[in-house]
């Protein structure tokens, strides 16, 4: 009887720390520029209280925080749309997994020179993101503009083949990758860039924007999202941090600090 006792307390105590292991611990998340670090320490604290830490990796690029998380050396992260993520696992055979939409960020055409659409000269050259994804959301940013018209058969995988009408004849042929958006813009003086990339210039709210993306059924798949693998994406820990990001407390900080950057998403 002492010996079953004594067996039964070890296969508690084991049940106990194993329980404890999956309500406590630790969270690597990697992003990329702002807001989403700010977003990360804003819930800190929150994930601190419920036995967690938080640990925030930097990048300054897309790829490496994929790779990482496939690799299981990050938890999750806060980087991409789900556009971008999907041709990320299409061209990478992953299966990594949108598990929350965060914010849109504030998707625009910019011009150093101009105030109106109607009065981009013809023959402009407009320069665009190079990679698949943003080069598609791009030309359907300029198709509801009405700068161009384009074929939505495949409206979220946009090349140009899919221009069908281009009164202006803009120049769309100028694509550089994201980072260097900013720089290409002050010698084309036209570029569709993310707000990120025009604070480089020290752009800031509606300044030089001509075009704002409108929300619809496309782009609401260009939400910046906390991306998990399948493996965890229903831990514990990982639940905890999508209750603290879904709140109001996150909700009313890019409200009001980020507004002219960001719009929530949930």
């Amino acid at each position: 009887m002492k010996k079953f006792i004594t067996v039964l307390f070890v296969m508690l105590l084991l049940v106990a720390c194993g329980g404890k292991s999956t309500e406590e611990g630790s969270l690597d998340v990697g992003v990329a520029f702002y807001p989403m670090k700010d977003i990360l320490e804003l819930v800190e604290e929150d994930l601190k209280a419920e036995g967690i830490t938080l640990n925030i990796h930097e990048f300054t690029d897309y790829q490496t925080p994929n790779n990482l998380l496939k690799d299981k050396e990050l938890d999750a992260n806060m980087i991409q749309h789900r556009y971008f993520l999907e041709e990320f696992n299409k061209a990478n055979d992953t299966d990594l997994e949108v598990i929350m939409p965060i914010y849109h960020a504030t998707f625009a055409l910019y011009s150093e020179e101009f105030e109106n659409i109607e009065d981009i000269p013809n023959n402009s050259v407009i320069t665009l993101p190079d990679d698949a994804t943003n080069l598609s959301r791009a030309l359907y940013l300029l198709h509801q503009a009405g700068l161009i018209e384009v074929d939505l058969t495949n409206a979220t995988n946009l090349t140009l083949d899919d221009v069908v009408s281009n009164p202006k004849d803009l120049d769309l042929t100028d694509h550089v990758p994201l980072t260097s958006l900013s720089q290409r813009y002050v010698e084309t003086k036209f570029a569709v860039m993310y707000p990120t990339y025009a604070r480089n210039l020290e752009l800031e709210g509606d300044e030089q924007r001509l075009y704002v993306e409108k929300l619809d059924d496309v782009t609401e798949g260009y939400a910046i999202s906390l991306v998990a693998r399948p493996d965890n994406l229903d831990d514990a820990n990982i639940k905890k941090l999508m209750d603290v990001l879904n709140s109001d407390k996150v909700r009313d900080f890019l409200i009001e600090n980020y507004d002219w950057a960001s719009t929530p998403a949930f």
